[in-house]
């Protein structure tokens, strides 16, 4: 498998990236992106928000991660990846403060927007940053235990909302403070733009060098947008889920999501167009099952199970399959990647919301789901097909 060195110099290997990543990745992912859809029952009973309104603030956290994702590129090629992780940690840090203290929705759309901006300005220049300071034969599993942040952010959550209850603005504030000292880990760690020995690459660019890795992102990002927006409230709303069990729903998530760092081993094992499969079926599923029995414990359950295990693992497989393709400049093909995938979460939040008014919410999820299976065509014609002239 394609490392993410770029054949330079060989890099100081950096014990504590991986680490200190993972906790950036927690925060930013973890907390600040996915923590709203599981504290959205609350927090729609605190401010009075219609699920109107809450998909459009939904799909406002993920415009402000859109235009990050371009600024965060940029700044890892210009400045190295200090500085854009620093400033994701920082907007994570700001954002959940503000909708912590938020009373009115807009201020917490406010809040929401600059949390959302977090991970586009930190994940993608932590590929550069792998590249530079950890071993070219320990880089792909790097990648992927860091990629396996948001789980270890969800895990920790889940039983935040749990102790919280009906007082969530203590988990958020909480969730600041952890932004804060992952900020500051990183900051200790990372180096400078001179020190990182960084070569001017072609530059970060939009350009998509292969149409079918990009329509399966933007169709990932549809799909599980929906689901980890409106999950926990179509469970406890409309299935009839007890809040406690709600909050088990999102620990088993994030539990399940630990097993997405073994993205390396599995495409070492079987091959990359079969796992890529494999992985958007379980999504595909786990999407479907709220949708066709919102009110059965144990599907729920599963839907949680296979939703963990698979969001992780396909996240990590098209991070993969995309820093082989742009594997001049690690960050960009993440960039590209995750961009997509977030106006796909800008985009199915909204409609979901739509399509829940007119319709009603299991029938948005099994319209989610069956879109996560049209993501299944877009898939390595084969594991060779890993190039821009592929």
């Amino acid at each position: 498998m394609t490392n993410l060195h770029r054949k330079t110099s060989p890099p100081e290997t950096n014990k504590f990236l991986v680490p200190a990543g993972l906790m950036i990745v927690a925060v930013t992912y973890g907390f600040a992106r996915y923590g709203y859809g599981l504290f959205l029952p609350e927090i729609q009973q605190d401010l009075a928000l219609s699920v109107e309104i809450m998909g459009m603030i939904a799909g406002a956290s993920s415009a402000g991660a859109i235009v990050a994702t371009i600024a965060g590129a940029n700044l890892s090629e210009k400045f190295g990846s200090r500085l854009p992780v620093l400033l994701g940690g920082s907007t994570a840090f700001l954002g959940m403060l503000v909708m912590a203290i938020s009373h009115t929705p807009i201020v917490l759309a406010v809040g929401a927007i600059l949390a959302g901006t977090s991970p586009g300005l930190a994940y993608a220049p932590l590929a550069d940053a792998i590249a530079a300071l950890i071993a070219p034969p320990k880089q792909n599993r790097a990648f992927a235990i860091i990629n396996s942040g948001t789980s270890l952010g969800v895990i920790i959550s889940g039983p935040a909302a749990l102790l919280a209850g009906a007082n969530w603005r203590f988990a958020w504030l909480g969730f600041a403070f952890a932004a804060l000292l992952a900020t500051a880990w990183n900051a200790s760690i990372l180096p400078g733009w001179a020190k990182q020995n960084k070569k001017q690459t072609a530059g970060w660019n939009m350009k998509l060098r292969l149409p079918s890795l990009h329509s399966a992102s933007l169709l990932f990002g549809l799909s599980t947008g929906v689901y980890w927006t409106f999950a926990v409230d179509l469970l406890v709303d409309q299935g009839g889920l007890p809040g406690d069990w709600s909050r088990l729903f999102w620990i088993i998530i994030g539990v399940c999501g630990i097993s997405g760092g073994f993205a390396g081993h599995l495409i070492t094992r079987i091959g990359l167009r079969p796992a890529l499969r494999f992985a958007q079926l379980m999504i595909s599923a786990a999407i479907l099952l709220p949708g066709i029995f919102p009110t059965l414990l144990t599907t729920s359950l599963l839907s949680a199970i296979t939703f963990g295990a698979a969001f992780i693992l396909v996240s990590g497989l098209l991070g993969i399959w995309s820093i082989k393709i742009y594997h001049d400049c690690p960050s960009a093909g993440i960039s590209v990647l995750f961009f997509l995938v977030a106006i796909g979460q800008l985009l199915g939040p909204v409609m979901a919301g739509y399509v829940s008014g007119m319709l009603s919410m299991p029938f948005a999820f099994l319209a989610a789901g069956v879109l996560s299976l049209a993501g299944m065509l877009f898939a390595p014609a084969a594991d060779a097909d890993c190039s821009p002239n592929a």
